[in-house]
């Protein structure tokens, strides 16, 4: 209860303050080099301000600055939609430059009391005067109205009873009088001859939707200077009237005439006979509007009879069957502009079953029967063309456009510009067939039932707009648009083509459409486009693919130099590739590029971060930027950079994490990698040596008995600054003293210089019982016999099972120092000799030494 209290007083308070309010603040003033603009419309005023008339006033304006002026300045007054009920104290005998008024919907009642004389005398610059939506009935004060001579528009109503008397003929530059009911009050039941004799200066007249039913013949003819007439919505005329409104009207200067709706909704089909328009053949007319009609057929001789200057034809909204009348639209020579849109489309049942309307009956004698009973067979003078053995235009079935396989070339008005031919149920196939008209730029055919796009439509190089959006198409083949190679705006929106787009992967669909500017694609299902599907659509600057279901952009667009809006919302678009990113780049660097990507399924992972980065960074081209936001269900903010900030506290961490651990796993697995080389780096190159030697079919020589399986008792490994040693000393001492029962391989005696060295010395190592190693300083700086050595000890291990195979020969400078650690396995084991330098020492060292060279190998061991 107390909250009620509060809110009422804070209300009441509110009330006060806009009551007490100054004014003029109610009021918005612009000031203009030729004058002021005074807009005081819906601001509940109930007389017309008073401070109008004070000088030298200081205002604000519109953008809140400050200007000062006199009445004398104002050229505008707006006072529609208030409640002004009269015209005390002539609030006007100040605004003697005024030129345009309005009074439009007040509730100023025409009246001798409230339109007093006098009440206009002031406004001596009047032109343009608007008292619309005020009166339902009253009575029009002509001497009032006599006094704006300078008048040249007039808005008014028009009650019923009306009279225009002879003042009106004061209005010598009156040319635009609009009483019509469609935003005002009229009630004129008939239009007499002498009902407009006061206007004789009229060019424009609108008496649309004023109940008119009668018309006297000639009512409008001696209007001479009349070029506009508007007579639609008046539904009781019927086409009954059509002959009084037209007759003397060769006598004006009529280049528009509006009858549109002038039946009834509710009743039988029409027909448009030749006595209906008869009157308009010698008139200079340019514009004929009959939409709304209920008309059927046109008659014999109707469309041939119209006159030669006609530009703009409507016969929308009404019921048309296609018969002969229409190869007659060819004669219309100067049509521009044609409107048979709308047919078939019954008005709103609630409007038909309800309305109130008697109208004129037609008693035009009949000619023909409308229907298909007027049907006839063309002969060879009707405007088509045929191949040999095609069928008639006529044999098709009715309204079934199926203009293939046969070759049809239809004649349309030479001059015509403009077809629209939208929302009229057309059903069929579009084949093959040709069109006559050089000078046609634009086709309307939205809404129909053109469900498979064949062609090619021959003669169609100079059509430049073409809309069949809404034609439950489900197949467009590749040839359909190859004449129409001047399009610059294409609209083939809410069909169901994807199938036949998303298999166009060489872009022959549109490879004649270099001149397109306009591709709108929308709502067609598309999953997915080629690449190269516009590749020839170098001119396009508004691709527009909204609400279809594409889930990659794979489209090429980098050879679109001028385009400058990208519609792809609505889709289920995640991310862009690097390439589609770097085709983008160029266009946003080059020119301003315009993205629409909103609502579509923007994946906001870290795997795609770099591509929302990047959205961000060229958020001013993309349309509806605030508005785009993550579908992840674990991101729940109403925009993307809000998301993106998210996203970077979460994907900072494991980037981190993750390049460690790559790191890290890396480092290991290659230090793991070359230790295990390194330490079998031995083990490796003897493997790889007796892999080599299976290759090539290696098989061990045979040796003599007293050797057994090998052909050398033992292969000596000795540095080449050892040499003399082992010619002198080894030589003499095993082979010579042995009695033939030891032979040695000695590299610079048995070994030949062909060949790889690597190879010889383990094929000389691997032909002999044993290994010795004559190991002196030079030997262990040597990196052959360091080779040597381990492969000699790869090959007691791998294949001799003993590390035995091989002895050492310890030299005295080698003996003097430490041991050396590459050798150490064998000196643990004793498998090795230190050479002595006394005399008396060597013979039993060369005979321990020739013991140990023929004694057995103890692979025990």
């Amino acid at each position: 209860m107390m909250e009620s209290i509060v809110y009422l007083c804070i209300l009441l308070m509110y009330t006060n303050i806009d009551a007490h309010r100054d004014p003029t603040q109610r009021c918005t003033y612009i000031k203009e080099r030729d004058g002021v603009k005074v807009n005081c419309s819906s601001q509940e005023h109930k007389a017309v301000p008073d401070y109008l008339c004070k000088n030298n006033q200081t205002l604000k304006t519109v953008s809140n600055k400050t200007i000062t002026f006199t009445p004398k300045q104002i050229t505008e007054l707006d006072l529609s939609n208030n409640s002004i009920k009269n015209f005390s104290h002539n609030p006007f005998y100040c605004l003697v430059n005024l030129k345009v008024l309005n009074l439009e919907r007040n509730k100023v009642k025409l009246s001798n009391e409230i339109y007093y004389k006098g009440l206009f005398s002031p406004l001596v610059s009047l032109r343009d005067l608007n008292i619309k939506h005020n009166s339902k009935d009253g009575v029009i004060n002509d001497t009032v109205f006599g006094e704006l001579i300078e008048l040249k528009v007039l808005r008014m109503d028009t009650p019923n009873g009306t009279v225009f008397g002879e003042h009106f003929s004061q209005l010598k530059k009156l040319y635009n009088l609009d009483l019509s009911g469609v935003n005002g009050y009229c009630y004129i039941r008939r239009i007499e001859n002498t009902t407009f004799q006061y206007f004789p200066y009229l060019r424009i007249l609108d008496l649309s939707a004023c109940m008119i039913k009668n018309i006297d013949a000639g009512a409008f003819g001696f209007l001479e200077k009349l070029s506009e007439l508007f007579l639609s919505y008046n539904l009781e005329l019927g086409f009954a009237a059509l002959q009084n409104i037209t007759y003397n009207l060769r006598y004006t200067k009529i280049e528009k005439l509006h009858l549109e709706n002038i039946r009834c909704f509710r009743g039988p089909d029409t027909e448009l006979y030749e006595g209906h328009l008869k009157y308009l053949s010698n008139t200079t007319l340019k514009e004929l509007n009959l939409a709304g009609n209920r008309l059927q057929w046109i008659g014999k001789n109707v469309l041939r009879n119209l006159p030669k200057t006609l530009q703009t034809l409507s016969l929308a909204n009404n019921r048309l069957s296609i018969g002969v009348y229409a190869f007659d639209y060819r004669l219309l020579k100067e049509l521009k502009e044609m409107n048979v849109s709308n047919q078939l489309n019954l008005p709103n049942v609630t409007a038909k079953l309800f309305q109130k309307c008697d109208e004129n009956p037609d008693i035009l004698p009949c000619n023909c029967t409308p229907g298909a009973q007027n049907l006839q067979k063309l002969s060879s003078t009707l405007p088509y063309e045929m191949d040999e053995g095609g069928d008639s235009y006529l044999e098709c079935k009715e309204r079934n456009i199926n203009f293939g396989p046969a070759i049809i070339t239809f004649y349309l008005p030479p001059k015509l510009q403009v077809l629209y031919w939208s929302s009229s149920r057309l059903f069929g196939t579009l084949g093959q067939f040709g069109i006559n008209a050089t000078l046609l730029r634009k086709i309307f055919m939205q809404n129909n039932i053109l469900y498979s796009w064949i062609g090619p439509i021959h003669g169609s190089d100079s059509i430049e707009e073409l809309d069949l959006s809404q034609n439950f198409c489900y197949n467009i083949s590749a040839e359909f648009l190859s004449h129409f190679s001047g399009l610059k705006v294409l609209k083939l929106r809410e069909n169901n083509i994807a199938k036949s787009l998303s298999s166009d992967s060489q872009g022959l669909m549109f490879r004649n459409q270099k001149n397109l500017e306009l591709l709108d694609l929308s709502y067609n299902d598309i999953e997915y486009l080629p690449g190269k599907i516009f590749k020839n659509a170098i001119n396009i600057k508004q691709l527009l693919l909204q609400g279809n279901r594409l889930y990659k952009w794979g489209v090429k667009i980098n050879h679109m130099r001028y385009l400058i809006f990208l519609d792809i919302s609505g889709n289920r678009l995640e991310t862009f590739t690097p390439v589609d990113i770097e085709h983008l780049n160029q266009h946003f660097q080059s020119e301003n590029l315009t993205v629409d990507l909103s609502n579509n399924r923007l994946s906001c992972t870290c795997e795609n971060i770099i591509f929302l980065h990047w959205i961000v960074r060229f958020y001013s081209h993309f349309q509806d930027f605030n508005e785009y936001f993550c579908l992840d269900e674990s991101i729940h903010v109403e925009n993307l950079q809000k998301s993106l900030f998210i996203l970077n506290k979460k994907c900072k961490s494991y980037l981190i994490w993750y390049v460690i651990s790559c790191i890290g796993c890396t480092l290991v697995v290659t230090i793991t990698a070359c230790y295990l080389i390194y330490k079998n780096r031995w083990k490796i190159r003897y493997i790889r040596y007796v892999a080599g030697k299976k290759v090539r079919g290696y098989h061990r020589l045979q040796s003599s008995s007293s050797i057994g399986d090998f052909e050398y008792d033992a292969y000596i490994s000795y540095s080449a600054k050892d040499v003399s040693f082992v010619k002198e000393d080894m030589i003499p001492n095993l082979e010579d003293k042995s009695s033939g029962q030891i032979k040695l391989a000695v590299m610079h005696r048995d070994m030949e210089p062909s060949g790889d060295h690597a190879n010889n010395i383990m094929d000389y190592i691997s032909r002999s019982k044993r290994t010795i190693c004559v190991v002196s300083r030079k030997f262990l700086e040597s990196d052959w016999q360091d080779y040597e050595l381990n492969m000699a000890r790869m090959e007691g291990v791998q294949t001799r099972k003993a590390l035995n195979f091989v002895h050492l020969i310890l030299m005295p400078d080698v003996c003097k120092s430490k041991y050396p650690q590459k050798a150490s396995d064998f000196i643990k084991k004793g498998y090795y000799l230190e050479y002595p330098e006394e005399a008396f020492g060597q013979q039993v060292f060369w005979e321990t030494l020739r013991q140990e060279i023929l004694k057995e190998i103890d692979v025990s061991n």
